[in-house]
């Protein structure tokens, strides 16, 4: 990839607080659409959410001096529906795909992670991508995994809303296999008491050499051309001040994982 060059940033960048939907109407507020996928984003009542793209997206905003605004969404199908209608200006954790680019300008952000395999302890070992192919595979509505299994037409695939109720599904048989990501498994052993006894991750792994981005909506408020954006969220970038502010979450909040 093409790596962004830029002046160096001017020093004494406005810090950004979030506040909540509705508080602030201008292009001085980014708006960000967040479901709950621990550790990514974590939404917690009567508290701001927190997680690894939820402190990256604080970078984010405070250096393009903006005030974030949480907007709460029931899944990512639906983040991503309002970053298409131009109702949030950023989503972040976002894949570079042609059908996005019609109403997504990407910012790079991280590299991507492993995507695991699991399933009720009953099944047989899956220990390469052929062993997919009789099974069902519950994946999470308009989430993206890796090119070769997103592409696979011949795959039985079912559709759920998000990680949390696909496990719950799983547990219950409706499917033989759930996808996620590598990161997530701690929460769910968290929030899932059982989860060692019924189910099991399988040996077959895949980890793509892609990266993973932060999502601009082209009917953006922000009132920041995109030229300025790609130097200044690029520089971040590659300096490894995402990834940074990603560790810092992770010393602070070991309980996630």
């Amino acid at each position: 990839m093409q790596r962004t060059r830029a002046l160096m940033l001017a020093a004494g960048l406005l810090a950004a607080q979030p506040i909540y939907a509705g508080e602030v109407e201008d292009e001085r507020v980014m708006r960000v659409c967040v479901d709950h996928y621990p550790p990514f984003q974590i939404l917690q009542p009567e508290h701001p959410p927190i997680g690894e793209n939820i402190a990256a997206l604080e970078l984010f905003a405070s250096l393009l001096q903006r005030q974030l605004t949480f907007i709460a969404s029931p899944n990512f199908a639906r983040c991503l529906h309002m970053l298409e209608q131009g109702s949030v200006d950023v989503l972040a954790g976002i894949y570079a795909k042609p059908e996005r680019a019609a109403f997504s300008y990407f910012l790079p952000y991280r590299n991507d992670g492993r995507f695991v395999f699991i399933s009720q302890q009953t099944l047989a070992n899956v220990n390469d991508y052929e062993d997919l192919s009789a099974l069902s595979i519950g994946v999470s509505r308009e989430t993206e995994y890796f090119d070769r299994f997103d592409s696979d037409a011949g795959l039985n695939k079912v559709q759920t809303n998000d990680v949390i109720s696909a496990t719950n599904m799983l547990l219950k048989g409706r499917f033989d296999l759930l996808i996620v990501s590598e990161v997530v498994l701690p929460s769910l052993r968290a929030r899932f008491s059982d989860f060692d006894d019924k189910l099991k991750v399988h040996p077959y792994t895949h980890e793509e050499q892609r990266l993973v981005y932060f999502g601009v909506s082209k009917r953006h408020q922000m009132a920041i051309p995109l030229g300025e954006m790609q130097a200044i969220i690029g520089q971040a970038y590659e300096e490894g001040r995402f990834m940074h502010a990603v560790e810092e979450f992770a010393t602070h909040h070991l309980e996630h994982y």
